[in-house]
């Protein structure tokens, strides 16, 4: 046991929409040491009841900052009024150096002067995301604590070329100020770790620096029933065949696409979005005639994910690879079907591929063409015996890829960055 030791976890996001980050404090606790979670927003989680102790920065911060394109965080318009962020966002398109000033004032409240106050000292610190660097560079050095820095995506490529072309000189400034933290940060730190080996690769050829690869493989340790499964709280009978799709609307996801093809579907075939952000595609829903069909329910607590969408027939990940992050993900929507034996339509992206393929846990679909998504739902619809097969292979893979193995890489390589300190 470790006991003497605290490792601090700091979260740019809340912990409650962090899979990754709970997981992975969750095993450090387990590990013997104090487990500490510094989070940036504030969940609504009973802390008595966690695996690790939960602090906040601030308080619950409103949905839209989580959005996608606050993923390296960092957004100067939170808690302002929507009114106002739809001024803030004209400004942005159309004066080149506006965004900089706001930035610069929202990155250093929420950046250094919030972690400032509210980090501890520890033995260790697990970044998640580049932007505390600064701050955790400066307690690193003052309490001789190591860094840990973990990359949930490829930041640098998040963008597809056209889309960043499309960026005016201040955007472009703020996407080269985190690409300048994160270049840092990857020199600096005692261990860099990311989510799949695609990631592993493009980090290593633009930072020169390889990352320890820890996968987003499911913990079914953590796992907790909620009252009601999906299937009861939609109210459908057995006979109706529900495909979920897990985690928050996105623009890599082909969203509208997944409506054109519920619509070539029977009646009976229904679609669950499981997360946030889908409430601007309800008139999509609405104009295909779909309100009975096409379901957006909020997202449940992460270790309640699983045990939640178990009642489902089939997932669907509609990720295509709009970027080189998107192209080489390895996401949590991904291993949270794969942990409760959900037959998946998965996109051919290589680090999805490669699993799906040698377990044969699925179909492969393209998630642009409707057509190929409504097919393989037909598949599974129909063929009672390739379910069944599919099922037994799931339960094979479940076995094999889990949270343990992932997990002895990150305690493997926490007590190497102790041991590095220890022996100063």
């Amino acid at each position: 046991m470790h006991n003497a030791k605290t490792i601090v976890s700091v979260t740019p996001i809340r912990i409650r929409t962090d899979s990754r980050s709970f997981k992975i404090a969750s095993s450090i606790a387990r590990f013997g040491y104090t487990s500490i979670v510094i989070e940036a927003e504030k969940s609504d989680l009973d802390r008595s009841k966690l695996p690790f102790e939960l602090r906040s920065m601030a308080g619950t911060l409103p949905e839209f900052e989580a959005r996608e394109e606050t993923k390296i965080k960092g957004s100067p318009t939170a808690g302002l009024s929507a009114a106002f962020r739809r001024v803030y966002n004209a400004l942005l398109d159309s004066i080149p150096v506006f965004p900089i000033i706001p930035f610069l004032f929202r990155y250093l409240q929420r950046n250094i002067a919030q972690p400032l106050r509210s980090v501890p000292k520890a033995s260790l610190y697990y970044v998640h995301g580049v932007t505390f660097f600064p701050i955790m560079n400066y307690l690193s050095k003052k309490h001789h604590a190591p860094l840990i820095y973990d990359a949930h995506d490829f930041y640098a490529g998040m963008r597809s070329p056209a889309d960043f072309a499309k960026l005016n000189f201040g955007r472009r400034w703020i996407t080269a100020f985190y690409r300048r933290l994160e270049s840092q940060f990857v020199r600096k730190a005692a261990a860099v770790v990311t989510v799949s080996d695609g990631v592993a690769e493009l980090e290593e050829k633009t930072f020169g620096r390889r990352p320890i690869v820890v996968r987003n493989c499911h913990d079914v340790r953590l796992d907790q029933e909620r009252s009601a499964h999906l299937r009861q709280v939609l109210g459908l009978s057995s006979d109706q065949f529900i495909l979920v799709a897990v985690g928050n609307a996105k623009e890599g996801a082909a969203i509208q696409e997944a409506l054109d093809a519920i619509q070539e579907t029977p009646g009976h075939v229904h679609l669950v979005f499981l997360g946030r952000f889908f409430e601007p595609h309800m008139k999509s829903i609405r104009s295909r005639r779909l309100e009975g069909r096409v379901h957006i329910v909020p997202p449940v607590k992460p270790f309640e994910v699983v045990p939640f969408i178990r009642s489902a027939n089939a997932s669907v990940i509609l990720y295509y690879p709009r970027s080189v992050d998107y192209r080489n993900s390895l996401p949590n929507r991904f291993f949270q079907p794969l942990a409760a034996e959900l037959p998946i339509l998965y996109p051919e992206l290589p680090e999805i591929k490669k699993i799906a393929e040698k377990y044969e846990i699925g179909i492969p679909i393209d998630p642009q063409i409707p057509r190929s998504i409504s097919d393989a739902v037909m598949k599974l619809v129909n063929d009672r015996s390739l379910v069944a097969r599919y099922k037994r292979n799931l339960r094979v893979a479940r076995d094999e890829v889990g949270w343990e193995r992932e997990e002895m890489i990150l305690c493997g390589l926490i007590s190497k960055a102790l041991a590095q300190v220890n022996a100063r």
